[in-house]
């Protein structure tokens, strides 16, 4: 059978040649081609790199003129050229662990797709956000009062969206005051903000969406135990949903510049979540045993090379039928350990991303509720890495009690829990993916504060690996209980 194999300079540009021969076929998707060269004659390639050979007969294209017209000043356009365009694909991240062969199948898989990755959001059909506020009276909230140079930038993040078309100007009752939240700072040290809108009054009236959205820990479990790993992060992914005609009035926001509402689906809606799962569970139907989304971070996960590419392949296609795009930047691929919800994941292991240890090692002492929640909110997330994390939080969270002041009393026990949660944090051991055909075994403790339990499993090596920390503290009447009972 004679085909066409693939080669080029330009890494996600194919030149192909040909006829070649297949002499064998190796695999599933992989086949023994003869390229007829003295260097490398026989050579294993995937199918994506091959492709039917046609004999085509050379054609004659001739042009003429009328006997005294005088020829066009203007070039014949090229066509190639003018639909050429950045490829954005080359920022997708290949993992150097892959050979170049491996390599070269996903460049050649990518640039079948190049057209998914965009810095523009896409546009699906597939759903529509609605906001359901029953028979409610429009809310309208007063305008934010904004420094000089806050106005200024959000004027500017207006017009980016009505150029983008994600706003339109409005004539609502409907109204949602505008806030510009700071970002955290880039590489370079420089400082961006993020327009929010504040639908708080919008969402008290709006039904509730019970649409689940999928626990984190059990999706990092499900990843850390692949051998080869791919994230995606859709491109802006809620503005790539639609709102339904009667929802656009409702999420009509305010500023000194004038009356605007969206015509995509915006952050902060109180089932945006809901509606974005509910898409992105859609568009991977069928696609479970070998892909995961927590809203719009997908990840794809294999046990061999070869199942990776057509996992690959499924998941590119079912985004592409959904009209959906994709962040080169924040794909990486082939990796054997990628950062997925906060954690570093892969090779069944899993451990907490090093960027956040460390902004627990530069943090104050808080002096109010708020601030003592934030911290417990971050050292909650990883609390699976903590031994015995219920007993040592537990006078930070005393301080949240709504019979507190809100600004804190910050005691010694609370000073001496603020460290040893980041000390336990800066030594939070690895932690093994748990393998659901091995046994378990389950170390329990109890103090006078809370209980406690280890999870873990023999590792390759034949020694004990937690898998996890599971811990709370005690209510007052369990404080009570027998030390047996507790």
């Amino acid at each position: 059978m004679g085909l066409g194999a693939c080669g080029s300079k330009r890494a996600l540009q194919d030149k192909w040649s040909g006829p070649h021969i297949i002499v064998e076929k190796k695999g599933e998707v992989t086949y023994l081609v003869d390229l007829g060269t003295a260097r490398s004659p026989l050579r294993v390639l995937h199918v994506n790199r091959l492709k039917p050979y046609y004999d085509r007969a050379d054609l004659t294209l001739l042009m003429a003129t009328d006997e005294g017209q005088e020829e066009e000043s203007d070039p014949l356009p090229d066509l190639f050229s003018s639909t050429e365009q950045d490829d954005l694909v080359e920022g997708v991240v290949l993992a150097d662990c892959l050979t170049a062969e491996q390599k070269d199948h996903c460049i050649n898989l990518l640039g079948q797709f190049s057209e998914l990755f965009s810095t523009v959001p896409g546009t699906t059909s597939w759903c529509e956000h609605t906001i359901d506020t029953g028979d409610s009276m429009p809310v309208e909230s007063k305008i934010y009062r904004q420094p000089d140079h806050i106005r200024d930038c959000i004027k500017q993040e207006v017009q980016k969206m009505l150029e983008m078309g994600v706003v339109e100007h409005s004539e609502s009752p409907w109204a949602s005051p505008v806030v510009l939240v700071p970002k955290p700072l880039s590489k370079d040290g420089k400082k961006e903000m993020r327009f929010c809108v504040d639908y708080r009054g919008l969402n008290q009236v709006t039904k509730t969406d019970a649409h689940p959205i999928p626990r984190a820990d059990e999706l990092i479990d499900t990843l850390a135990s692949a051998k080869y790993l791919r994230t995606f992060d859709l491109t802006a992914g809620y503005w790539q949903i639609k709102l339904a005609e009667d929802a656009k009035a409702k999420t009509a926001f305010s500023t000194i510049g004038g009356h605007y509402q969206f015509t995509v689906m915006p952050f902060g809606l109180k089932n945006a979540p809901a509606t974005f799962q509910r898409l992105v569970n859609t568009v991977l139907q069928g696609l479970e045993a070998f892909s995961a989304a927590y809203l719009d971070d997908i990840a794809v996960f294999s046990s061999t090379w070869d199942d990776h590419l057509v996992h690959l392949w499924k998941v590119l296609e079912a985004l592409q039928k959904a009209g959906l795009t994709i962040k080169a930047s924040k794909c990486q691929i082939g990796q054997g350990k990628v950062v997925y919800l906060g954690h570093l994941v892969g090779g069944e292991q899993i451990a907490p991303l090093q960027g956040k240890i460390q902004t627990l090692i530069d943090w104050v002492p808080p002096t109010t509720q708020f601030q003592v929640r934030a911290f417990l909110g971050l050292t909650g997330y990883y609390r699976r890495f903590i031994k015995n994390y219920g007993s040592i939080a537990a006078p930070l969270n005393d301080l949240t009690s709504k019979k507190m002041p809100k600004k804190v009393l910050w005691t010694a026990n609370c000073q001496k829990a603020f460290e040893e949660l980041k000390q336990a944090m800066c030594t939070a051991p690895v932690l093994k993916s748990p393998c659901y055909s091995k046994k378990f075994i389950v170390q329990t403790d109890a103090s006078e504060l809370g209980v406690g339990a280890v999870l873990s499993q023999l590792n390759s090596e034949g020694q004990d690996q937690p898998v996890a920390f599971i811990s709370r503290r005690l209510t007052p009447r369990e404080k009570r209980w027998s030390a047996i009972e507790r």
